[in-house]
C-alpha cells in the first residue's frame, strides 16, 4: 500500500442530484481505492451540512460511515479536513468511524514530497465559529435545525462558487503558497470546486481538487514513484 487519495467537495447531501446515486457512487469509489490505499484525505465538504448533536447525528450517509471505517481498520489513514460546509463535528467521527480530523491546514511529509493540505488557505468559519452561537444552535430541536442547515447550505454553496470567486481564491491561494514561511513541495485544497494545476516559478506546485460531486475528480500520490496525478471517477449528473 503505496498510494495517497485526496478528494473534495462530494456535499453528500445536496439535494439538488440524486442523493443516494451520488453516495453509492461515492462509496464505490472507496472500495475501488482500499487495495493500494496507504492514507485517504478527504479535503473538506465532504457533507453538504453535518452538525452533531450531543445524541445525534444527521440521517443517511451509512454507505459511506461504513466504507471509512473499514479502511480505518483496514490499517489505512483517513483524515477529515473540516470545511465550511462540514466542520461541526465533535466526536463522533473520530470515535465512531476512526477518522483523524484536522481544523486546519496542515504540513506533512509523505514519501519524499512535503505537503500542506486543507479544504482552503483561509480559515474563515464567520459567525459559524462561535462558540456561543454554535451552543445557541444546538438547542434548536433537529428537525428545524437540519432544514436550517441545509437551506442556509444551499445559499452559501451558490455563493461561493461563482466564477470570480474561484479566480480570486486561486490567485489568493498563489500569493499563499508564494510567501508560505515553511518548505513545501505541494500545495493541495479544495473548496473551489474548479481544478486547478499549476507551478510556481519556485517550483512549488498547486493543485486545487474539483468538486467530486460533479465530476469525480481526485488526486493521487503514489511514494514509490514520487508522482502525483489528477485523475476523474466520472461520476456526475
Amino acid at each position: 500500500m503505496f498510494k495517497h487519495y485526496f478528494v473534495a467537495d462530494i456535499h453528500l447531501g445536496r439535494s439538488s442530484q440524486d442523493i443516494h446515486a451520488r453516495e453509492k457512487a461515492f462509496a464505490d469509489w472507496l472500495d475501488s481505492i482500499a487495495s493500494d490505499a496507504a492514507a485517504l484525505y478527504l479535503l473538506g465538504d465532504i457533507f453538504d451540512f453535518w452538525w452533531e448533536y450531543k445524541y445525534v447525528v444527521p440521517k443517511g450517509y451509512v454507505r459511506v460511515l461504513g466504507k471509512l471505517a473499514r479502511l480505518v481498520d483496514s490499517g489505512v489513514s483517513v483524515h477529515f479536513f473540516k470545511g465550511n460546509h462540514d466542520q461541526w463535528t465533535y466526536g463522533y467521527l473520530e470515535n465512531e468511524v476512526g477518522l483523524q480530523v484536522h481544523d486546519k491546514p496542515l504540513v506533512m511529509q509523505i514519501g519524499r514530497g512535503r505537503f500542506c493540505l486543507g479544504h482552503e488557505h483561509r480559515q474563515n468559519s464567520g459567525l459559524f465559529g462561535s462558540r456561543f452561537l454554535q451552543r445557541c444552535f444546538g438547542s434548536v430541536h433537529p428537525r428545524w435545525g437540519m432544514s436550517i442547515g441545509y437551506t442556509w447550505s444551499a445559499n452559501h454553496r451558490m455563493r461561493s462558487v461563482a466564477p470570480d470567486g474561484a479566480q480570486e481564491g486561486v490567485e489568493s491561494l498563489c500569493r499563499f503558497a508564494a510567501t508560505f514561511p515553511r518548505p513545501v513541495d505541494y500545495f493541495v485544497f479544495g473548496h473551489l470546486h474548479t481544478p486547478f494545476n499549476a507551478i510556481l516559478a519556485n517550483g512549488v506546485r498547486i493543485i486545487v481538487l474539483g468538486a467530486w460531486m460533479d465530476g469525480g475528480e481526485y488526486g493521487v500520490f503514489d511514494e514509490q514513484a514520487d508522482v502525483f496525478e489528477l485523475k476523474s471517477a466520472y461520476y456526475g449528473t
